[in-house]
């Protein structure tokens, strides 16, 4: 059973693109292909951070209401990129579903 706000409306899906560079624009991309892909929708913002690093990295922030769910530094390798997108979306999705699990636990008066 699926219930509705009482405005009527939920914004579900959003990924938020905070990144600096090319590289951080790439792994966006990347990640929001595959959250489309896995179809994740999540009710929660989902923030896509880059932070400058050590010289000239970077490091990507993967973060839900605040909460870092994932961190790298940024590599400009395509291969690299593709693997950290994979292994993100998996760490955003097993974020989400122990969130789920915990809402079924509380009751909130």
């Amino acid at each position: 059973m699926i219930v509705l706000p009482s405005d009527g409306f939920e914004l579900i899906g959003i990924v938020t693109d905070d990144t600096k560079t090319k590289v951080g624009k790439d792994f966006y991309d990347l990640y929001y292909y595959l959250y489309n892909d896995y179809k994740i929708n999540a009710g929660k913002i989902v923030t896509l951070n880059e932070e400058f690093s050590f010289a000239r990295n970077t490091k990507i922030i993967i973060s839900i209401d605040n909460e870092v769910v994932y961190e790298f530094l940024a590599k400009p390798d395509e291969e690299y990129l593709n693997e950290m997108a994979q292994q993100s979306i998996y760490a955003t999705y097993l974020y989400l579903k122990n969130v789920e699990k915990q809402s079924k636990y509380f009751t909130q008066y």
